[in-house]
């Protein structure tokens, strides 16, 4: 990079797109973003890509006084996001994000297909409806099947992105990981073995591209429509939760990060991999690490909370005043919540939340204890878990909108014997290490 030139990074997330501009020291110069909606119909939870499409032409037109001096494009997307191409790259239906379960009976049909112990040995993870796309690809192969017939690759939000920024097919091992068809385990490529006892043919999967690769460059057509210079290189990139395992400093085996938000993940990096159907396994973006991840609800179950218990206050007062008061002192609750608003990602029965060991006595206060109680709760457990298995750090890197004094005080609480790091705009920050790494091997 010369002295005048950019890495432009993008975090495509479920209700946003944010972009960061940063420097030749990779220091961030400008921040923008733009917001869109998905849509839940019952068990089904869908996205219109072309409203990420929109959004990302919107943010690069309020970047257009530094635009043309951009000289790496990254991108990190949520996933899954299962979307069907035709040929050219457009969708033939709205991707099937990860909070979808249409697909119950099908991932049931693949679990008795290929068995638990398969899937775990080469995908790493059991199909689970939504957050394993292979399941919404047979949703849509025997509920669509002039779609499945028709679509010339199945891929996630990447895949579509990099696609029409660059015309070329692909898709990252982070992002792989979680169709349920990836060599997770080996860290490889697609399993013939599962697509084909499946019924989906190799073709219509696109290759699988390392994170830290140029994976193409910017074409005349989209130069002439965002300003970005035709030919620009493209950076592979990974799913936004990888990168933000990376901008957090999170490389080495035992080490934590959570990303506090819409929902309380816990990621733990990993030496060698560990398979479970308790948790979720993918790739790290640098090559032979992998990633566990559990994930609950979290910021929503307390919107929720707010919306219909807490109504006569305003955010302020609930989040920084009352929230702060119920969560100060460690006390005795007789009260139980089954976090479960979201239904659970690690299971095929679709479970739902709910309160137990309630009495006339019972106050709101038990209530929102019990709920943050059963939310970090679910955390603990994870750690103590692997805590068995591997060696952890005992630093937890916090990340997001849940990295606030009011949880932070109440997490230190929590896990005694950890200490708790906040950083900030880790998947953006982590879009720019991985820009640092490959334009230094270039």
């Amino acid at each position: 990079m010369n002295k005048k030139s950019y890495v432009l990074a993008f975090d495509i997330g479920t209700s946003s797109l944010k972009a960061a501009l940063f420097d030749r020291d990779f220091h961030t110069v400008i921040k923008d973003k733009a917001t869109y909606t998905y849509e839940t119909y019952g068990m089904s939870v869908q996205m219109d890509v072309e409203k990420v499409w929109k959004a990302f032409l919107e943010v690069t037109r309020r970047l257009k006084s530094h635009i043309d001096k951009v000289e790496l494009v990254i991108q990190c997307v949520f996933s899954p996001a299962l979307i069907a191409l035709d040929k050219e790259g457009n969708p033939l239906y709205p991707a099937i994000i990860h909070w979808d379960r249409r697909s119950v009976k099908q991932a049931r049909k693949a679990l008795s297909i290929i068995g638990k112990e398969k899937f775990l040995r080469i995908a790493g993870n059991i199909p689970y409806p939504g957050g394993i796309s292979v399941t919404s690809i047979l949703w849509i192969k025997e509920k669509k099947s002039e779609i499945f017939k028709k679509a010339f690759k199945f891929g996630h939000l990447n895949t579509f992105l990099i696609k029409r920024l660059t015309d070329t097919w692909s898709i990252d091992p982070t992002n792989a990981s979680l169709t349920g068809l990836y060599n997770t385990v080996a860290y490889s490529d697609w399993s013939e073995e599962i697509a084909r006892e499946l019924g989906i043919p190799l073709q219509k999967l696109p290759p699988v591209v390392p994170s830290l690769k140029i994976v193409g460059k910017v074409s005349r057509k989209i130069a002439n429509l965002t300003g970005i210079k035709s030919g620009t290189p493209v950076l592979m990139g990974s799913n936004d939760t990888s990168s933000a395992a990376v901008g957090a400093g999170v490389l080495k085996g035992g080490q934590i990060l959570n990303i506090s938000g819409s929902s309380e993940i816990v990621t733990i990096c990993l030496e060698k991999p560990i398979p479970d159907e308790k948790y979720y396994l993918r790739t790290h973006p640098f090559p032979n690490k992998w990633l566990m991840y559990d994930i609950t609800t979290g910021g929503f179950a307390l919107e929720w909370f707010h919306s219909q218990f807490c109504r006569e206050m305003d955010e302020r007062e609930f989040y920084q005043l009352y929230l702060k008061g119920v969560l100060k002192n460690k006390r005795k609750c007789k009260v139980r919540f089954h976090p479960y608003l979201a239904g659970d990602r690690t299971s095929l029965r679709q479970k739902k939340a709910s309160f137990s060991g309630l009495t006339l006595s019972t106050t709101r206060d038990e209530c929102l204890y019990a709920l943050m109680e059963a939310t970090v709760g679910r955390m603990k457990k994870t750690l103590d878990k692997m805590a068995k298995l591997i060696k952890l750090d005992k630093t937890i890197y916090l990340t997001g909108g849940g990295a606030n004094p009011v949880l932070m005080d109440y997490k230190k609480r929590i896990f005694p014997g950890f200490n708790i790091v906040v950083k900030e705009d880790c998947s953006l920050r982590g879009c720019a290490r991985m820009a640092e790494m490959a334009l230094s091997e270039n």
